[in-house]
């Protein structure tokens, strides 16, 4: 959103910063004012915090607030929410991520391109140790509100040096411009050598072209696995990009299967309704019931009308050739 001079003024003016920590200054603020700056604040990691008597960030304040006031505006969470930058991974997903990743107690696990942690909360309770990599200052003070992560690195994830101590990363990273196979290569240095990575992929990767060849290549050499994700279950997410769950050994398996990349025109495990939202089918089904009975209604005034209006007296006579005549019965008791 762009900042109004009002909130500009309170950001500029009103605002004492110590590392993490940043305190509205002076006079008490007018309340539908202090919303909107607490908005931004929330938007850039700042966190009120009644124990410290401040709005806490994960990382030092005035650097989050930076281009903030130097921009004039800001994305607030609402809105990161709307974007189509962004796209929470349905609990089904995340589950069948957690399934395939075999997680078990005391696994330490990492989960970069955090967002708001609906993954590592779900590792977490599968008795993980959790760490999170997430950029946006906003998402990562989501995080740390849910005590989850037993680290979180507030950076962009591809310049984080890689160190090879997880026996599990579970992941959904950005897709835009093969971003999904730049972050699914850099976090397998991440891996121990008998770890595994799980990530939620583009159906891009399972296509065939220039673009894609190194990291299909990869998968094959790595014993990895891909399935289908059922059509629509990012719906609830706001979009409905085609996906598929890519599994990857940081060592092939001496057992591994030659890799199976799913069809488009027969994707595995596709059972699109189980992700539909229900309310959506509801009119699907109400548009189907109009049509069917508008359909109706005009077969229904043709067949009222006279045989002279109904039948043009310039059509055209089919003759068809004689055949025997057969008497056709139907046994209607077994039907069911």
């Amino acid at each position: 959103m762009k900042l109004t001079d009002d909130i500009l003024t309170v950001l500029r003016e009103r605002t004492a910063i110590d590392g993490t920590h940043l305190v509205l200054t002076g006079p008490r603020m007018d309340p539908k004012l202090y919303q909107r700056v607490n908005e931004v604040l929330e938007a850039v990691g700042g966190r009120w915090t009644t124990g410290e008597q401040a709005h806490v960030f994960p990382v030092n304040a005035a650097d989050a607030l930076a281009p903030v006031l130097e921009s004039g505006q800001a994305v607030t969470l609402r809105e990161k929410r709307q974007s189509a930058q962004y796209f929470p991974t349905p609990s089904a997903v995340v589950q069948r991520l957690v399934d395939l990743a075999g997680i078990e107690p005391g696994m330490e696990v990492l989960e970069p391109s955090a967002g708001s942690g609906a993954i590592a909360t779900a590792a977490a309770k599968a008795g993980a140790v959790v760490d999170c990599i997430e950029r946006d200052p906003g998402y990562a003070a989501v995080l740390t509100d849910t005590g989850i992560a037993r680290t979180l690195t507030v950076a962009d994830f591809l310049t984080v040096p890689a160190r090879p101590c997880y026996s599990r990363i579970i992941m959904n990273p950005p897709f835009t411009k093969g971003a999904d196979m730049q972050h699914v290569e850099h976090a397998l240095r991440f891996l121990e050598p008998d770890g595994l990575l799980v990530s939620v992929m583009s159906w891009t990767v399972t296509t065939e072209t220039r673009a894609t060849a190194k990291f299909r290549a990869l998968v094959e050499a790595r014993g990895g696995t891909v399935e289908a994700v059922a059509s629509r279950a990012f719906r609830e997410s706001g979009t409905d990009v085609p996906t598929v769950i890519v599994a990857i050994p940081a060592t092939r398996p001496a057992d591994a299967k030659p890799t199976a990349w799913p069809l488009r025109e027969t994707p595995a495990n596709a059972e699109p309704e189980d992700f539909r939202d229900p309310a959506t089918i509801a009119r699907e089904i109400a548009d189907n019931l109009r049509e069917a009975t508008r359909i109706m209604d005009e077969l229904a005034r043709d067949l009222a009308l006279p045989i002279s209006r109904a039948t043009p007296a310039t059509a055209d006579v089919i003759h068809l050739p004689d055949t025997p005549q057969e008497q056709l019965a139907f046994d209607l008791g077994e039907a069911s």
